[in-house]
């Protein structure tokens, strides 16, 4: 049987082509990101979400958003269906893709993708006969603990996020300084500082690196 008739192989093209959709999309919203104040929509939605939210990369981050923008619902709490039905939930059928790069050993064409689904809150209800009882949003996550994970992913692009005097981006020497008024006492200014500072290193191109990113907790 043809691959063009071969529906298998038509599902996958169609799987493939909506995939390579939704990271375009993904990459403009991070190339817009890179662009915006510290004070922006994507930093404020991050702030208020649940730690399932938080503890993503900033990728997945906005992959979500851009798909929770679509179908109008605030993204707060995102988990499996596995996890939603621990939690005494079923999920809606339409859930939030999250849309990874695989290239295959061996493979010269376009990146083949791996896609994940989540479900935020918004998309699940009660479970019948539910118990224990349902569950309910979680609540924000600390955002030293978001300001943290960001510098992680800084530190697998070789950045280096360091407290100082002065706060200061400087992509040539891959550094970034945050005042210290800040560092120490607002985890918050601290995640606005590096959510666009971190989306232009992944548009940029930059590929990631092992490195050492020091003493990086902020807060």
């Amino acid at each position: 049987m043809s691959p063009r008739t071969n529906p298998s192989a038509r599902d996958r093209a169609r799987r493939h082509h909506q995939a390579r959709l939704l990271a375009d999309r993904a990459w403009l919203a991070l190339a817009a990101l890179a662009e915006s104040d510290p004070t922006n929509v994507v930093a404020d939605e991050l702030l208020a979400a649940a730690p399932s939210v938080q503890k993503l990369s900033l990728h997945n981050q906005v992959t979500l958003l851009v798909q929770a923008g679509e179908q109008q619902i605030l993204l707060r709490d995102v988990d499996t269906e596995a996890g939603w039905a621990r939690r005494g939930r079923v999920t809606t059928p339409q859930g939030l893709r999250v849309v990874r790069p695989h290239d295959k050993p061996g493979w010269r064409g376009p990146s083949e993708f791996r896609v994940s689904y989540r479900w935020d809150f918004a998309q699940t209800k009660p479970a019948d006969g539910d118990i224990p009882p349902p569950a309910t949003p979680a609540p924000a996550g600390d955002p030293a603990d978001l300001a943290g994970n960001l510098i992680d992913q800084l530190g697998n692009h070789a950045y280096r996020v360091t407290p100082a005097t002065t706060t200061v981006i400087d992509h040539h020497t891959c550094q970034i300084s945050i005042a210290e008024t800040i560092w120490h006492d607002d985890p918050a200014t601290v995640v606005r500082v590096l959510i666009p500072a971190l989306a232009h290193v992944l548009v940029s191109g930059s590929e990631p690196e092992l490195g050492a990113v020091g003493d990086h907790r902020a807060g």
